[in-house]
């Protein structure tokens, strides 16, 4: 017998062997029963792969562009002073902020908790930094709120508004508090109503 036949029979063989074995198998799924212990059942589990594409890839780009923007402000929660310039970053607006203090609150209070703008006319806030600047990306869905001071008898007139708008804000509205998410990203920007 040649080595070409020993392989084909030898192949036959196994096939012939492999379908008995089947057979045998099947043969337990009959409507039937045994008085004999019953044959273990067989269980085959299929397990799907599942690939996920995203399909907003313009917020996905700019979800992944702001990890990689620096921020000075990482572990606070908030932060006060005026809008010096804002820059462009991998697509990402950045805050260069020169931060201010609150007259009878430390900064690690402010940092922490925030403060309160209400309307006033007095002078609450001040620059003790010597010109120190501070980087703070902006998250892309960030809100801005202005306050208008119409009188100090009244409430603030508060508004929508825009990162270009607070730019351009001046003396006495142009404080503005930042709140903060974990990456020292700016998520809220209000400005100080005062008269």
């Amino acid at each position: 017998m040649t080595t070409m036949a020993r392989r084909s029979s030898g192949r036959r063989a196994n096939v012939a062997l492999c379908l008995g074995a089947a057979a045998v198998l099947l043969s337990g799924c009959g409507s039937g029963s045994s008085a004999t212990s019953p044959e273990p059942a067989l269980t085959v589990t299929v397990t799907p792969t599942v690939t996920v594409t995203p399909t907003g890839s313009r917020t996905t780009a700019a979800a992944t562009s702001t990890r990689h923007v620096k921020s000075d402000v990482v572990g606070r929660k908030f932060d006060l002073g005026t809008i010096v310039r804002v820059k462009r970053q991998s697509g990402v607006s950045v805050i260069i902020l020169d931060r201010w203090t609150a007259q009878g609150v430390s900064d690690s209070r402010l940092a922490a908790n925030g403060i309160r703008l209400p309307v006033h006319s007095d002078t609450r806030f001040e620059n003790l930094n010597n010109n120190v600047t501070y980087r703070i990306p902006v998250a892309p869905d960030a809100v801005f709120t202005h306050a208008h001071c119409v009188d100090v008898s009244q409430p603030a007139v508060r508004e929508p508004s825009s990162l270009r708008d607070f730019t351009r804000l001046r003396h006495p509205e142009k404080i503005v508090l930042l709140t903060l998410d974990p990456q020292g990203r700016a998520v809220k920007v209000r400005n100080d109503p005062a008269c």
